[in-house]
């Protein structure tokens, strides 16, 4: 089977109309904007040479937001602000609510991926066949939850073993038609890398801690401040912007290692996800994810998100064009599969803005 994308025409046009429409409706817009964004890009990637199809509706998501907004976020500001006024400000009852709060959308922010996921793929065809997502809802969320708790306690070491075991309940649970896909990955690969990522963050933090300590005590010498004199204004500013420099360049670096272990990543989980006989093979690379990144980033940000359809598609096409389907699928062996009892979208991904997709 071959995948190939095919650039979608219009998206700038597109985008500039989303824009003006969500301002013009209040944001009300927003839903139908990112349905159509949707069509574009799902159209844009071609399997065998058939494009896929999106079939969700701006109703559905609005739907969906309405319904979320109203069991989850209301219910939760309201409380919060009766919390405030029944405990009082700085009360350790009302940090306990907040506590509980935070828990708790954390929680949620975890099936919000899962339930966003099971609708897009319920709403994709190819030739007709739905694709679709089987498993709980609760129980990802709840491993997204204790494991995502785990990563302070565990310096970040347990970050590999959930990605992969997040990964794994979303690709086993994943089904074009009434073929199921097959991930079979362990953590233990990842781990090298990892070691990698994680030491060189150590080295980047102390060397920008020592940076900017030493630029202080330089810019400012013990028994320099007064405080009956105004601060020295040039000094402030320069020390500031060493600072902001040091942070940046720190992430920058940081940013690359992190690409490297994502692309490794990346290709590792393809090269264990298989779908009737066939294999994925990933070829992300280090410099590409991270000009992907950088890119994207400075594309939402200098056009203040209008663009970020744009960039949408352009994270499609680097996946579409960095994985590759090795083998041979029975495709006229698979059978259409069930419709999902999906009525409305994925709710919670939207309030909780899980992803710009």
């Amino acid at each position: 089977m071959r995948l190939a994308w095919t650039a979608p025409r219009g998206l700038v046009g597109l985008s500039l109309v989303n824009f003006i429409l969500r301002v013009l409706t209040l944001g009300i817009y927003h839903f139908w904007g990112k349905t159509e964004v949707r069509r574009r890009i799902w159209s844009a990637i071609r399997v065998n040479g058939e494009p896929l199809a999106y079939t969700g509706t701006g109703l559905e998501l609005f739907l969906g937001f309405l319904l979320a907004f109203a069991a989850v976020a209301l219910p939760a500001i309201l409380l919060s602000f009766g919390a405030v006024l029944v405990f009082g400000p700085g009360s350790p009852w009302l940090l306990a609510f907040q506590f509980v709060v935070y828990a708790a959308f954390f929680f949620l922010f975890g099936v919000a991926i899962h339930r966003a996921r099971r609708y897009r793929l319920a709403r994709t065809r190819w030739r007709g066949i739905r694709g679709g997502l089987e498993g709980s809802s609760w129980r990802y969320g709840w491993i997204h939850f204790w494991s995502g708790l785990l990563i302070l306690l565990t310096l970040g070491w347990i970050v590999p073993w959930r990605s992969t075991k997040l990964q794994s309940l979303i690709s086993n649970g994943m089904r074009f038609g009434d073929r199921p896909f097959r991930f079979s990955a362990s953590s233990a690969p990842l781990y090298p890398r990892f070691a990698v990522l994680w030491i060189a963050g150590l080295f980047i933090l102390l060397a920008a801690s020592t940076v900017i300590v030493s630029a202080t005590a330089f810019i400012f010498p013990a028994g320099d401040f007064h405080a009956d004199r105004p601060p020295d204004i040039a000094r402030m500013t320069v020390l500031l912007a060493l600072i902001y420099a040091t942070l940046l360049a720190g992430g920058v670096v940081y940013g690359v290692f992190s690409a490297w272990y994502r692309a490794g990543m990346l290709n590792h989980f393809a090269a264990h996800t298989a779908f009737e006989g066939a294999t994925f093979k990933g070829s992300a690379t280090a410099v590409s994810l991270t000009w992907l990144t950088l890119s994207n980033y400075l594309l939402v940000l200098l056009t203040l998100g209008i663009l970020a359809p744009l960039a949408q598609a352009r994270s499609a096409r680097y996946l579409i064009e960095r994985i590759a389907l090795v083998g041979n699928v029975p495709l006229a062996e698979i059978a259409q599969r069930e419709e999902d009892a999906l009525g409305r979208g994925e709710g919670l991904a939207q309030v909780f803005d899980v992803d710009a997709f």
